[in-house]
């Protein structure tokens, strides 16, 4: 594995949101590399990676509703850590339109839950609190936002995203001036594609489930780009976030992880590639509905500044991330999920110096 990942080994972290897409991702890679994983989340969802996954090696999986003030109080009470992740959120752009006010309850509040009861608790000496690439003021530009860029939304998951930045630097202030030191950073990554997805309303697990159907995978918004990155590279990001703050270094408050220039594939394109990766796909059918919630045509992350102080650059383009996603679902059908994980991540880092 690569060598940063050693300085986890022995640890104790804590990964929010550990039932999630990312989250399971995450907790395998830290338990791959010696450390020993916490999970607090919500019950995972019936089918998703979590679940179908089966036993990720965690020390301790705790069900809990971060925007249960006093239950994560008592939690953070009860443990110490020697870093965070925190990536427990409502994730999802259309959701968001259904329940605005749990999103932002969720994303808000339940951050500000976390990141109190870490400090008051004096429970944890670091913590990097993951966003989106949504938390800038999109005014649909080709070229990449920085970290110094206003942030803003017009949906209500973005405009909760941005505000749980302001969480963020609020709670950056707050550590500064107590006794006890917590260092807090954001990583701000977009929708990441992998095996073992499923949430609703995303392309690649529509695709996967049209695959496996045997029908035609319907697309919204055909012209629309995203920012198409495989999830082993952010999480890379977040990894070697963590290993920075743990060995004291300072860094920015903030770090972009996005995808290179190359990946600016639009769904069309992406859905097309796709369906030439699985045998007997159908095809996609277009379906535009001009009465569809609002969601960013075109939003791009420049990561020049995780590059320039951390090292990190991706490593795959988009075409890439599609093969090795469909390559999980295929390795998952014939030997197991969890196996498919462990090749995966063991492949991206053992190819890494």
């Amino acid at each position: 594995m690569a060598n940063f990942l050693k300085d986890y080994s022995g640890k104790k972290i804590l990964v929010t949101g550990h039932t999630g897409f990312k989250g399971a991702w995450l907790s395998r890679i830290l338990v791959l590399a010696g450390a020993e994983v916490y999970g607090l989340a919500l019950e995972a969802e019936t089918n998703s990676l979590f679940d179908v996954a089966g036993d990720l090696g965690l020390m301790e999986s705790t069900i809990l509703d971060i925007r249960d003030r006093r239950a994560v109080e008592k939690y953070f009470a009860a443990h110490r850590f020697d870093g965070i992740f925190h990536l427990a959120a409502q994730p999802l752009v259309r959701r968001s339109y259904k329940e605005p006010i749990e999103t932002f309850d969720t994303n808000v509040m339940g951050t500000a839950h976390v990141l109190n009861a870490a400090l008051t608790n004096k429970a944890t000496k670091w913590a990097v609190v993951i966003t989106t690439d949504k938390v800038y003021r999109n005014v649909e530009k080709l070229g990449g936002y920085t970290e110094n860029e206003p942030l803003g939304g017009k949906d209500p998951y973005s405009a909760s995203k941005a505000a749980t930045e302001m969480v963020v630097s609020a709670w950056q202030t707050i550590a500064s001036h107590g006794d006890e030191k917590i260092a807090i950073a954001s990583a701000r990554a977009g929708n990441v594609i992998g095996g073992g997805d499923t949430a609703e309303d995303r392309l690649i697990p529509d695709l996967i489930r049209s695959f496996h159907a045997g029908v035609k995978t319907v697309i919204r918004n055909p012209e629309s780009i995203r920012p198409w990155q495989h999830v082993l590279d952010p999480l890379n990001g977040y990894l070697t976030m963590g290993s920075a703050l743990m060995k004291g270094r300072t860094i920015s408050r903030a770090y972009n992880f996005g995808p290179g220039e190359e990946s600016k594939l639009t769904v069309e394109q992406m859905a097309d590639y796709a369906c030439t990766q699985w045998e007997g796909a159908k095809g996609v059918d277009i379906q535009i509905d001009p009465s569809a919630p609002h969601e960013s045509g075109l939003l791009w992350l420049s990561s020049e500044l995780a590059t320039k102080e951390l090292g990190w650059n991706n490593r795959f383009e988009a075409r890439e991330a599609i093969g090795w996603t469909i390559d999980w679902e295929k390795e998952s059908m014939k030997s197991s999920p969890l196996s498919a994980l462990d090749q995966q991540i063991n492949e991206f880092y053992g190819a890494r110096p």
